[in-house]
């Protein structure tokens, strides 16, 4: 009889431990596994056609004067702008010409105004247009610049 409820004893303890051993592999596993970031770039259509019109028309009226021919400000389209902001994020970007654009009125444009603009840069970079406007500035942080394939 004892040998018999020893057998039995056995029993339950591998099942119990089986029980909790099999939970904590899972977690185990799961934790060695980080999920695959997804990283965006000018090149996957960000912005559209739409909205870069949109852009320009802003580009046209507070930027150009400073921008266009690179009288005061730099180039916006070409391979000095890419060699500048190549494989770097699109939020850097943003950031500068919330901070410091216009030159006659520096923080002056709303979000929708900045995120228009990039698309208009974007445009004018010949990166393809896509379904959807640029939503947010918080966006842009996991969206690169890049100027190869």
């Amino acid at each position: 009889m004892a040998s018999g409820m020893y057998r039995c004893l056995r029993l339950r303890f591998g099942a119990l431990a089986m029980l909790f051993a099999v939970p904590w592999a899972v977690l185990a596993a799961a934790a060695g596994q980080t999920p695959a970031r997804t990283e965006t770039t000018v090149r996957d259509g960000v912005y559209s056609a739409d909205q870069a019109k949109r852009g320009r028309t802003t580009y046209d009226a507070k930027c150009a004067t400073c921008h266009d021919g690179g009288t005061m400000g730099p180039e916006l389209a070409g391979d000095a702008f890419m060699a500048q902001h190549d494989n770097k994020s699109v939020r850097v970007f943003y950031n500068r010409i919330m901070e410091t654009m216009p030159a006659d009125d520096p923080g002056s444009l709303s979000e929708a105004e900045i995120l228009d603009v990039i698309a208009y840069v974007l445009q004018m970079n010949r990166f393809p247009p896509g379904a959807a406007d640029l939503a947010s500035a918080a966006a842009l942080d996991a969206m690169k610049f890049v100027s190869a394939k």
